[in-house]
């Protein structure tokens, strides 16, 4: 069953429909490291993912099925940071009681949750927004003609 999983995750990483939105995910990833170290461990900012969320709407803007699905991709892939977030928490629980620990750990589930559903929301805000931007004539992008 692990093993099943472990494969859908990586077919999902490497699904060429949206590979570009994967892409734009990861690379948001040290910048909001970058934003959150230097204001501090309960510090999260989800603007890089934002912005990540608003190119792949942009990129994707004359593929309006994709916009969402790369905006989410992009969200679920940002999000990755707060990892570092929940577990500074989580070791500040173990220095102070195991009881605390227990609810430190729970807490930090939640926290992962909520994180991943608000930066999947930004992504997802992002990329509608430059699908948006993406169909302005400036920056639309012509399709192919085919012969």
């Amino acid at each position: 069953m692990i093993v099943s999983i472990k494969t859908k995750i990586i077919q999902w990483l490497l699904d060429e429909d949206v590979s570009v939105a994967t892409v734009l995910g990861f690379l948001s990833i040290p910048f909001t490291l970058a934003v959150s170290l230097s204001t501090g461990a309960s510090h999260y900012d989800a603007g890089p993912v934002m912005l990540a969320g608003f190119l792949a709407g942009l990129y994707y803007s004359n593929q309006s099925t994709a916009v969402v699905r790369a905006g989410l991709r992009t969200g679920v892939i940002g999000s990755l940071p707060v990892i570092w977030a929940s577990t500074s928490f989580i070791a500040s629980g173990w220095e102070i009681s195991f009881s605390y620990a227990v609810l430190a750990v729970a807490f930090a589930l939640l926290w992962h949750l909520f994180a991943l559903v608000a930066c999947s929301f930004f992504g997802v805000v992002g990329a509608l927004v430059g699908n948006i931007v993406g169909r302005v004539p400036p920056f639309r992008r012509i399709a192919p003609k085919t012969v």
